[in-house]
């Protein structure tokens, strides 16, 4: 039986996006080539070589394509490469050209479950972001090979990303290379460690009350909205990296501009979406409306998700579990579609607005049964 290995490299704030020359939007890249040694090869050598397969996401596998054919005959790794068995997990890709490629388009956790049975030893999983998220919060890594490099990026794509499930995991190896690379080997653990300090250092209430009473001050009432491209992966794929990067400038400004209009605050961007605040739930509809109007003239497809209730004021950036209302919200919403919470279908006003009942629904680490409605203008 197989066991899914997902071996990384990532800097020491968790990047993951282009470590050798694929391209990076702020230009950082080539970060794990600069600081790769013989010793570090040797052990990645050694690790493509022991593994029976490599399993990948659309994104990576279309890096891999592209460069490794041209090194068949390249001893290190572009024999073993372009020989091994190589999968790659899509719904739009249709048809693989490298050699030895099998496209996996069905449900992930049942065709990773059936290749497991199928391949006889480590099946590899490289780079592939939204795929190790996918098989972590199904519970399919067997082990975790984090090779973290002495390096802070800045930005980039990360591999464990906000909002995750959470994961408790247990060291079975750490292996320092004289380039200062640590590589971290993990298995993942079913149940949360009982640490001894932890009843000896639980907040009491009035702990609790005292961190809130100062806390209170930067607490408001207000409107989240958050938004993302419908399919972005998908059409970052076909559109290329330069392309799609400068589709995702211009979806930006037109978002911006959009939610300055309706007198909002853009609070940050989340790569193919924003996070936006607004004072009143009304205007925080009518911005959506409009953008979604906006962005299809673009030929950009979005969703969004609008929660009215108490936010803490970070900064320039907001939290507390709003934030969370919204963001598990927008995994409700169908493509195009604008989903709110009843507190917001309870405040909005006018005659041109219209809720559709979507029923109660359990949001992802949020207590309780939430009432959404699709929202729409009449």
């Amino acid at each position: 039986m197989g066991r899914i290995v997902v071996s990384e490299f990532v800097t020491v704030d968790g990047v993951m996006e282009a470590p050798g020359f694929e391209e990076h939007r702020s230009g950082r890249n080539a970060w794990a080539l600069r600081l790769s040694d013989d010793e570090m090869q040797r052990f990645k050598r050694d690790e493509l070589y022991e593994a029976a397969a490599v399993l990948l996401g659309r994104t990576t596998y279309e890096i891999w394509a592209a460069f490794w054919p041209s090194l068949a005959d390249e001893d290190t790794f572009g024999r073993r490469v372009n020989a091994m068995p190589k999968y790659v997990v899509s719904r739009s890709l249709t048809r693989a050209h490298w050699n030895n490629t099998t496209v996996l388009s069905g449900e992930v956790g049942a065709e990773v479950a059936h290749l497991r049975q199928e391949v006889d030893g480590d099946i590899l999983v490289v780079g592939s972001a939204d795929l190790v998220a996918e098989l972590s919060n199904l519970g399919l890594v067997d082990e975790y090979r984090l090779m973290q490099f002495p390096v802070i990026l800045g930005s980039g794509k990360r591999l464990f990303r906000d909002e995750a499930d959470t994961n408790h995991l247990r060291l079975v190896d750490a292996r320092t290379f004289a380039s200062g690379i640590v590589l971290l080997t993990y298995e993942p653990v079913a149940e949360a460690p009982a640490g001894k300090f932890t009843e000896a250092y639980s907040w009491t209430r009035e702990q609790v009350e005292s961190l809130h009473a100062a806390r209170d001050t930067d607490r408001v009432l207000a409107t989240v909205m958050f938004t993302d491209i419908v399919d972005s992966t998908r059409r970052a794929a076909e559109l290329g990296d330069r392309a799609w990067r400068q589709l995702l400038d211009r979806h930006d400004e037109i978002t911006r501009a959009e939610i300055e209009r309706w007198h909002g605050q853009l609070v940050k961007t989340t790569g193919d979406g924003v996070l936006a605040r607004f004072d009143a739930p009304t205007r925080a509809l009518r911005c959506a409306f409009a953008l979604r109007g906006a962005l299809a003239g673009v030929g950009l497809d979005i969703r969004a998700a609008i929660h009215t209730g108490e936010v803490e004021l970070r900064k320039d950036d907001v939290g507390g579990i709003g934030i969370h209302i919204a963001s598990r919200a927008l995994a409700e919403a169908d493509e195009g579609t604008v989903v709110v919470t009843r507190t917001v279908r309870d405040l909005a006003t006018g005659t041109d607005l219209s809720f559709e009942p979507l029923g109660a629904v359990s949001l992802r680490g949020v207590p309780g049964q939430w009432e959404l409605f699709s929202a729409s203008m009449v």
